[in-house]
């Protein structure tokens, strides 16, 4: 499942279309939201794909704000510490094999293919993926969208 965000009146072909995974989608909105003062209700409707709109003033104010963040180094910035933050996360039970280290059922005998053998797999969280790239892809989106609308 991904999200997809349509241009609602685009200036350029950049405006027209902007697509993320849900894994890289999620944490960008949080990040906008956060950074552009986007209000909770907002933020809570631009995480389903059911056509949430953001209107151009908005889009324009993002946009702004997103360039400003990534000129002067702050975006990277919050992608190291929510690396660490990340990365500092307990370690979650396998599901495949109930924590055990070992399955026995159709699929496998032996030691568990989902996490190693070990019984433990990353935390959730680690499959959320943000980068400094995806914010300046979406801030040029933003621009040059005429208002967005998130489906």
């Amino acid at each position: 499942m991904g999200m997809d965000v349509y241009g609602v009146a685009p200036t350029s072909e950049v405006g027209e279309y902007f697509r993320n995974s849900a894994w890289s989608w999620r944490p960008l909105w949080d990040y906008v939201c956060k950074a552009c003062d986007i209000d909770e209700e907002r933020h809570q409707a631009g995480h389903f794909n059911d056509g949430h709109r953001v209107d151009q003033i908005t889009a324009k104010r993002i946009a702004k704000r997103l360039r400003f963040l990534v000129e002067d180094g702050y975006v990277e910035i919050y992608r190291l510490n929510r690396e660490a933050i990340i990365e500092a996360l307990p370690a979650e039970k396998c599901v495949h094999c109930d924590g055990t280290g070992v399955r026995d059922d159709e699929y496998v005998q032996g030691a568990c293919n989902g996490c190693g053998g070990t019984g433990k797999v990353p935390h959730m969280e680690s499959h959320y993926t943000f980068s400094e790239e995806n914010v300046q892809e979406f801030a040029e989106f933003a621009d040059h969208s005429g208002g967005f609308e998130i489906c």
